[in-house]
């Protein structure tokens, strides 16, 4: 009967290591782990039954005892690892130490995702055992903690080829983004790009950006240094359809027009081209505005009809002569609090810039948005400017904070009114009454910071695509965009190398040999 039990001992100790073997190799082969873990189970017990008086005999012996006490020991302690664990696990916080914050969502991600207005079906292509598929996985899970609207699923390409067909997938590592009747790949999923197809699905029509053109103005298809391309694109991956205007040609703002921009005019807007534009506006349209100092534009008139005064200046910063620029490109980094810059603490470079006042208009809100700083000035001598001899005069020149751009607003009634004889007052028809419009006028003294040269530069890309995206009424977009990943390598003189090189290569082990042969030498003269 010994004989058989100790087989019995042995075959348990068999079954169970060969079930965690056959659990580590293959977790999703589950039945045969727990068919050999069931084996040994019984075996365990037919052994502890057989010899269940030599099992009562050893556990009362010394080693016995203090292995048990161990035992319960080492239990407390794998179950506070196992709370803290579960702690940590509900509660998850994570540290990014990049330069760049890289791994963690930018504002922008985070609005679009808690704001979803449906549900997103999300599916990736990857092969199974492929390392794009843990870097996907490892970025994805921030999309899927902040919204329970994305519904995620895997496909590997080789073991569904039908699926695969039926989406045209052709590379490994795309996502196909569906929502409603719209759907998105996207062959490059990282965060930029699964914000900006997440956005293309979920939105039930396009908003329209309109450029204006004619008048010198800066041109969405120019890719050199002064063109807009760049924003064009920027905005385009934001879901919006961009478009160059043209009104000597259309005579009129096509209807759709979500936003009108006007960059940097060199030459005068002629008064039949301000009037359809005025009348764009007091339709409750939005209208983007770049003026640059010297420029003759000619729409001085309708700006002061809105509350917006530019006068002709050139907003001097000497800080910004301490910093390496130019003292006439000042760099904001303080801002009004307002919808478009909330939460905004990028600094924007602005070339030439011109100053910007609210002024006075009734029936119409003017905000200030820019500021410079307090050192600056609004110089008004172009002569001392070319002469480089520019100096603040009291009572002439505009004193620091200059600001810089300004936001005037009106509401628009919308619908026919009909006047009440017998009361005397106004009401509105039930057949015509609606909500009320907004009109939206926004002046920057400067369209350069928006340039493919500059919109790249620190927060100057994402200024402008707040303010285009508030003037669209696209407030979900008004944050800062996702970051790329910047390569800062380390570079060390030759000096930094070959102390580095001594210390890690020489002294470091040469010390642990050290010791390790004083620790041998007194252990072998007891």
């Amino acid at each position: 009967m010994k004989t058989t039990s100790r087989i019995a001992a042995w075959l348990a100790l068999f079954f169970a290591f060969s079930g965690l073997f056959i659990y580590v190799i293959a977790p999703d082969q589950a039945t045969p782990t727990f068919v050999l873990l069931g084996l040994a189970a019984l075996n365990g017990l037919f052994f502890g039954i057989v010899e269940r008086r030599t099992v009562v005999r050893a556990m009362k012996t010394r080693i016995a005892v203090h292995g048990t006490n161990s035992l319960i020991l080492l239990s407390v302690f794998l179950g506070i690892l196992i709370f803290v664990n579960l702690i940590a696990f509900r509660h998850k916080q994570q540290f990014d130490f990049t330069e760049t914050g890289f791994y963690t969502l930018s504002p922008q991600t985070e609005k679009v995702l808690r704001s979803l207005p449906r549900e997103v079906k999300m599916t990736a292509f990857f092969q199974t055992e492929s390392q794009g598929k843990n870097v996907f996985q490892d970025q994805v899970q921030s999309f899927l903690e902040l919204s329970d609207k994305i519904d995620l699923s895997y496909v590997d390409p080789d073991k569904s080829p039908a699926i695969t067909k039926q989406y045209g997938i052709t590379t490994y590592g795309t996502v196909v983004l569906e929502s409603g009747k719209k759907e998105s790949k996207i062959k490059d999923p990282n965060e930029e790009n699964l914000v900006n197809g997440i956005l293309k699905v979920i939105k039930d029509e396009q908003k329209v950006i309109r450029f204006l053109d004619g008048h010198g103005e800066k041109r969405i298809d120019d890719s050199d240094n002064p063109g807009l391309s760049t924003a064009k694109e920027a905005l385009e991956r934001d879901g919006f359809k961009v478009e160059k205007l043209l009104l000597l040609q259309t005579g009129e703002i096509p209807a759709g027009t979500q936003l009108l921009v006007i960059p940097g005019p060199e030459k005068p807007v002629l008064a039949e081209e301000q009037k359809i534009i005025e009348t764009y506006l007091n339709e409750g349209g939005s209208i983007f505005l770049l003026v640059d100092p010297q420029s003759k534009f000619g729409m001085e008139e309708l700006l002061k009809r809105w509350g917006i005064e530019v006068p002709e200046t050139l907003v001097i910063d000497p800080l910004s002569k301490l910093f390496g620029g130019d003292y006439t490109a000042p760099v904001v980094s303080q801002y009004v609090v307002h919808e478009i810059t909330r939460d905004f603490t990028l600094a924007t470079i602005f070339p030439l810039l011109r100053a910007v006042k609210p002024g006075a208009a009734e029936g119409i809100e003017v905000t200030e948005i820019l500021q410079t700083g307090v050192n600056s000035w609004g110089e008004t001598d172009m002569a001392a400017i070319n002469a480089g001899k520019a100096q603040f005069n009291e009572g002439i020149d505009l004193k620091g904070p200059v600001p810089i751009a300004a936001f005037a607003s009106r509401e628009i009634a919308v619908g026919n009114a009909t006047q009440d004889k017998d009361h005397g007052k106004e009401q509105e028809s039930d057949v015509t009454k609606k909500s009320a419009k907004r009109a939206n006028l926004m002046v920057i003294g400067d369209s350069d910071f928006a340039s493919n040269q500059y919109f790249n530069f620190s927060g100057n890309g994402d200024l402008f695509l707040n303010t285009a995206s508030y003037l669209a009424e696209e407030e979900n977009l008004i944050s800062i965009r996702p970051k790329e990943r910047k390569n800062t390598p380390l570079m060390l003189t030759r000096a930094q190398g070959i102390f580095i090189f001594t210390l890690g290569t020489i002294i470091v082990p040469i010390c642990v040999l050290f010791v390790g042969a004083r620790k041998w030498w007194r252990r072998r003269r007891l």
